[in-house]
């Protein structure tokens, strides 16, 4: 199974914005809505955007961790709207898995640093956002946070696959 692999209708998407000057804004909507509905993992659409125009990676990875930056804080808020029995009854396996563990365990200890952290590394950061939710942390220290952390991590991996792009075509 090829988990990187887009699908057609995103693919389309891409190549028919790649040409305009939107299409920063349009990659960056998708990093907002990957985010608020964390359906798929960014990264999959962020190196096919840049193989598709190389000369824009840094624009491309600083709107990127921005816009994921405001999904998370969207998110947050979401779930704070929904309250934790709804989000956990709909979610039971959530609280029972290793990421949410890990991330409760960090976060208690090292607050939104830990979220930063998490934000830039490979872990996924909706068990994160959702211990956050719950514990009521503020939501601006979590837009701070996660837009610090996504920021890093897209401008690294925007810039390696524009220096790199015959390691990543594949992605394509």
């Amino acid at each position: 199974m090829k988990t990187h692999v887009l699908p057609e209708w995103l693919r389309r998407l891409l190549m028919r914005s790649v040409s305009h000057r939107y299409y920063t804004a349009v990659v960056a909507a998708i990093a907002f809505g990957a985010t608020v509905s964390f359906a798929f993992p960014f990264v999959a659409v962020l190196i096919p955007a840049v193989l598709l125009s190389p000369r824009r990676w840094r624009t491309l990875g600083l709107s990127c961790g921005i816009a994921s930056g405001l999904g998370a804080a969207v998110l947050v808020e979401i779930f704070g709207f929904l309250g934790s029995e709804l989000v956990l009854s709909r979610h039971p396996d959530l609280v029972q898995s290793a990421a949410w563990q890990t991330a409760s365990e960090w976060l208690q200890q090292w607050g939104l640093l830990a979220l930063m952290v998490i934000a830039a590394g490979p872990l996924p950061q909706t068990p994160a956002l959702l211990f956050c939710a719950l514990a009521q942390v503020p939501t601006p220290g979590i837009l701070i946070a996660v837009t610090v952390g996504k920021t890093a991590k897209y401008l690294f991996l925007a810039w390696v696959t524009a220096l790199y792009p015959g390691r990543f075509v594949r992605y394509n």
